[in-house]
């Protein structure tokens, strides 16, 4: 839940590192943001998040260069270092090294997926006290009559952990099909609760909205059509972290529905992917939430 005790002021600079990581501006610009002589912004800072500030940029720089080298290989890893805000490719391997214990051409080849994000967990704790966008008032729900809608489907089975990889396999296949998220629409269909669910069953869907059909290698691949039905759903717009997602979607069953009078319908929930991190910083990226509703 966002913390209310957090002051604006310092949202704003949370907002303006993360808008900025290529070029974050000096202590002394962040501390005038914060209205806060530069002498007292440090210690504010960390009392407040319980991270450094400068700490807080270098993984907010590496997590964004990691999903870059994960989900985004074809761009070069001397541009993902230079956006990283390092001036030479051996600084950032330097650093990312650091953190993953894999040099960024190794991650990239061989990313270890069980711990990939680790390094990065300081930061949800970041997110959750300084995002008051995160869980939006039940007034932002509304009810839509979601088209019929074909899509070719990968789904990933087993511990969620390894997501990861299923993630880039879909986007390589995409990619070579020439189905960027540009023109064709991206969605996740949430097959079950992963809080509920062993980790051996954690099923979770990646689908793109295509007419194209599917060849038999893109079926040895376990690539199938999945028709999303015409249905009346419940839709949320949540905008931010991928890390959060789970308190939006939360607000659709604990909050909403019970006062809605609504009825779930026979389809799971989804997501429509609308922008994307790493494309986007983190706090713009956009997910539609779908909750399918009885008719």
């Amino acid at each position: 839940m966002p913390d209310a005790t957090i002051p604006d002021r310092f949202i704003r600079v949370i907002d303006h590192i993360d808008s900025h990581l290529e070029s974050v501006p000096g202590v002394k610009v962040l501390a005038g943001i914060a209205a806060y002589s530069p002498y007292h912004f440090h210690r504010q800072f960390a009392a407040l998040f319980d991270i450094p500030v400068a700490q807080y940029v270098r993984l907010m720089r590496l997590r964004r260069a990691a999903h870059a080298l994960a989900f985004r290989t074809n761009q070069q890893i001397i541009e993902i270092a230079f956006q990283a805000g390092y001036e030479t490719p051996e600084a950032f391997a330097r650093a990312f090294r650091k953190i993953h214990d894999q040099s960024p051409t190794d991650f990239r080849a061989a990313p270890d997926w069980e711990n990939w994000q680790a390094p990065y967990d300081k930061l949800r704790t970041v997110r959750a006290r300084s995002n008051r966008m995160t869980t939006p008032s039940v007034g932002d729900i509304a009810v839509i009559d979601f088209p019929r809608t074909r899509t070719i489907c990968l789904d990933h089975h087993g511990p969620q952990a390894h997501l990861g990889h299923t993630i880039r396999r879909f986007i390589d296949w995409r990619r070579a099909h020439h189905l960027p998220p540009s023109k064709a629409a991206t969605f996740n269909i949430i097959w079950c609760h992963p809080d509920d669910t062993p980790p051996a069953d954690f099923r979770f869907g990646l689908g793109v909205a295509t007419p194209n059909r599917l060849t038999a290698d893109d079926a040895n691949m376990g690539l199938y059509e999945l028709m999303l039905p015409a249905m009346r759903c419940a839709k949320l717009r949540h905008i931010g972290s991928d890390q959060m997602i789970g308190d939006s979607a939360l607000r659709l069953y604990r909050d909403w529905l019970p006062q809605s009078s609504e009825t779930p319908g026979d389809f799971p929930l989804f997501f429509q992917r609308v922008s994307f991190y790493p494309d986007v910083p983190d706090h713009e990226a956009i997910t539609d939430i779908f909750l399918p509703l009885a008719s």
